[in-house]
């Protein structure tokens, strides 16, 4: 099973736990963002299992996730990916990576 951290819980980051529960070996395991009805409504589309996270440092260091989407808003892409860069994980970012 592959757990999946998403940054970003609008439109897009709903629409890839949307894409990420159709894959068999695929689990959302964290969701983090800042807007508190935005994630909980990303953590009740992704399932009970889902923990929720005002900062994606605290993603992080919880250490539930395999790989990371970065679905965040635009202009947040570029910050968030070099810092996640170390944690050494798969990472698919949306685009555009910066503005």
């Amino acid at each position: 099973m592959l757990r999946y951290g998403i940054i970003g819980s609008g439109n897009m980051g709903q629409e890839h736990i949307r894409y990420l529960k159709m894959l068999p070996d695929a689990q959302v395991t964290a969701v983090a963002d800042p807007d508190r009805e935005m994630r909980q409504a990303a953590a009740a589309l992704a399932g009970p299992q889902t923990q929720v996270f005002e900062d994606y440092h605290d993603l992080l260091a919880a250490g539930l996730v395999d790989a990371l989407v970065i679905a965040s808003p635009n202009q947040t892409h570029a910050d968030i990916l070099l810092d996640v860069l170390p944690a050494n994980l798969p990472i698919l970012a949306e685009k555009p990576l910066c503005t």
